[in-house]
């Protein structure tokens, strides 16, 4: 049984409320939220590209999904509180360079482990969906690591 200091998985979810809709919210939660969703969809039309083409038939849609990614996760990482002191300039391209770098090697592991699955579509989706998630858990984990860092190192 979950206690009130540490509740479930179900209570968290049935109990999450978004934070309220302003420009600090939207730069650090919202939009970040949005690259995040565009990173799904850019894991399942890298890992299927029939499978969303179906249902959007766009030639762009990889650029778009691609795009949308990078600049919600230059917004998450811009806003972690271990840059929080970095020059404005820094801060930027510290963001930007994390983001491109992220999400490029996301789609590059992607391009590799479809060429090693078997051809089939729902595994690769299934793959490219759990795979986008454990990278995108690793690189929060990091991220908490260094604002965890600096925090101590300024105490």
């Amino acid at each position: 049984m979950a206690s009130s200091e540490n509740p479930s998985l179900v209570q968290s979810i049935v109990s999450y409320r978004p934070p309220p809709v302003n420009q600090e919210s939207a730069k650090h939660f919202y939009f970040p939220a949005f690259g995040a969703f565009n990173y799904s969809l850019l894991s399942i039309n890298v890992m299927n590209p029939g499978l969303i083409q179906r249902v959007l038939p766009k030639p762009e849609l990889t650029n778009i999904f691609l795009v949308n990614s990078c600049l919600g996760s230059a917004l998450y990482i811009y806003g972690r509180p271990h840059l929080s002191e970095a020059p404005l300039k820094d801060r930027i391209v510290f963001s930007v360079y994390g983001a491109v770098l992220f999400n490029m090697g996301s789609v590059l592991t992607w391009a590799i482990l479809r060429s090693l699955l078997p051809n089939n579509s729902s595994l690769a989706t299934f793959a490219g969906l759990v795979s986008g998630y454990a990278l995108t858990a690793f690189g929060v984990n990091y991220l908490s690591y260094n604002d965890k860092i600096v925090k101590a190192n300024k105490k």
